[in-house]
């Protein structure tokens, strides 16, 4: 009967591991299929509605951080709801898929999203008329000097760059080299890097743009030297407000809400537009599955070298999971011993830190330590967010272990004192490796679920995986395709840590199966 059993097991069942990795790639070939079927587009940018009137009881979009409702409503009408995305790139794909119905945009990035997809289409009628600015911090006595630098650049030449940048020829579109001394020094500029074509970053992750070039320009004449970071739309103001960048860029349209919170260099005509999607045709033709499925790879890896980019992402992802992994490790067992301890002050501290780390999303852990707890001392992004997953899988890892330590059998620590054990010695030799079966395999679900979580470093400007991802959507205007790779180095990688740490775990077994008893040491 055993035999069958045995034999019905190594026949039939398939390891969960197996399981989980087969219907992990049916899912991907399945979606993969879907969207690369045959597609049929519009064949002119007709928007969908004639008038900004026809949005009356539609749901508009704008990027987090753009404060238009008012406007939008003065000129639409009462609309359904609000929605905030984090990048241009999300707005396209919820517009596409249904989920709104236009997404507001100043003229230079509507246009390029317009003409590097033809489901998608501009109104006609702006919502109104503004300009483009610089931001410095409120007060700041070096925007004086940084508008004289800019007044002193002829007009016409101001107009070659717009044409230079908002023209279709890539080939022009080169960023002079920071040849001049730079003997006044270096500033730091914010920047948005999902903005085409006014601030975007390539695929080795250098910046460039109009906004970054105008930059330049006022830097020669200046003779400083610019370093330029970029991020998400929501996070440039903050980083002059917080004064880590002297300067804010990424097609930033100027209005009275922000002139409130920030000074500006206005320096470029812009307008405010509605993007929604094209009235309907064909252009008829598709490249085929195979063609589609390459061309969706090669724009998402091969042009201007984006793997590059998605390496970095993956190199920093693992670097700030490991890092934070072994130091949340150490810190838990830390506070282990801290509360064997019973000291009534270390287990109020302990049960505070653990409160609020379990009472606060790990994304605004991660704002604060950047923006407000290191603000002043400067501390690079990626410290940073090593320091903050390791609060935050330090504190889970501690409950964890504290909850199967406290579950091993009393009569355990009471016979290890009769052996003639220390109070100490018995926790840590008796106690711990005995919890150890309860607490290790939910110490590694904390710390996947821990790597999965550094997807929202990027909000501190970290260019970790997704972060990598977001970048190269903005590029290529193509939401599926990214995200789908993304997803896929994910969960590769999850499974080699899961491997990784299975592995430790029996190698910690062994040592401990092949200790010898010694007797009692008194």
């Amino acid at each position: 009967m055993k035999k069958e059993k045995h034999s019905i097991s190594r026949r039939g069942i398939i390891p969960p591991e197996k399981k989980v990795m087969s219907v992990f790639i049916l899912l991907l070939v399945f979606m993969i299929l879907c969207h690369t079927a045959p597609v049929s587009y519009a064949a002119a940018s007709k928007p969908e509605y004639d008038s900004l009137s026809d949005l009356q009881g539609k749901t508009v979009a704008m990027l987090t951080g753009a404060p238009f409702e008012e406007l939008i409503t003065s000129k639409v009408g009462e609309v359904k709801e609000f929605q905030y995305f984090s990048s241009i790139t999300d707005m396209e794909l919820a517009l596409k898929t249904g989920k709104i119905d236009a997404f507001m945009m100043n003229n230079a990035a509507g246009e390029y999203a317009a003409n590097m997809d033809p489901e998608l289409a501009l109104m006609e009628e702006p919502l109104g008329l503004t300009s483009f600015g610089f931001a410095f911090e409120k007060g700041s006595t070096e925007i004086e000097k940084w508008q004289k630098a800019y007044d002193q650049i002829p007009d016409e030449e101001k107009d070659e760059l717009w044409v230079k940048w908002t023209g279709s020829d890539e080939s022009k579109k080169i960023l002079p080299e920071q040849d001049w001394p730079g003997e006044e020094g270096t500033v730091k500029a914010a920047v948005c890097d999902t903005l085409p074509p006014m601030s975007y970053a390539l695929g080795d992750g250098k910046l460039t743009g109009f906004d970054i070039e105008m930059i330049l320009k006022m830097a020669k004449i200046l003779d400083v030297h610019v370093e330029f970071t970029g991020m998400e739309f929501s996070s440039i103001m903050p980083e002059v407000q917080s004064g880590k960048a002297l300067l804010a860029a990424g097609s930033i349209v100027i209005n009275d809400e922000r002139k409130k919170a920030v000074d500006f260099i206005d320096y470029y005509p812009a307008k405010f537009v509605l993007e929604v999607r094209s009235a309907g045709g064909d252009t008829g033709g598709s490249k085929g599955f195979w063609g589609e499925l390459y061309e969706s790879f090669s724009k998402t890896f091969l042009t201007d070298g984006r793997y590059q980019m998605v390496l970095t992402g993956l190199f920093d992802t693992v670097f700030i999971s490991i890092s934070a992994g072994i130091l949340g490790v150490l810190l838990a067992f830390a506070l282990v011993f801290l509360r064997h301890k019973n000291n009534r002050v270390c287990n109020r501290i302990i049960n505070i830190y653990t409160a609020l780390i379990a009472g606060i999303p790990a994304v605004v852990i991660l704002m604060v330590l950047y923006y407000i707890v290191f603000n002043t001392i400067n501390l690079s992004p990626i410290p940073v967010a090593i320091i903050g997953f390791m609060l935050i899988f330090g504190a889970r890892a501690y409950s964890v272990i504290w909850n199967a330590v406290e579950a091993v059998d009393p009569g355990q620590r009471e016979a290890a004192l009769a052996l003639g054990y220390s109070e100490n010695k018995a926790f840590r030799q008796i106690i711990l490796p005995q919890s150890r079966s309860m607490y290790f395999s939910l110490l590694q679900t904390q710390f996947i679920t821990m790597v999965k979580e550094t997807s929202i470093a990027g909000y501190i400007t970290v260019l970790e995986l997704t972060r990598a991802g977001d970048l190269i959507r903005s590029r290529t205007m193509e939401a599926f395709f990214p995200l789908i790779a993304i997803a896929v180095f994910y969960f590769v990688l999850t499974r080699i840590f899961v491997q990784i740490i299975k592995l430790i775990y029996k190698l910690l077994g062994r040592r401990r199966d092949s200790r010898k008893i010694k007797g009692v040491d008194l």
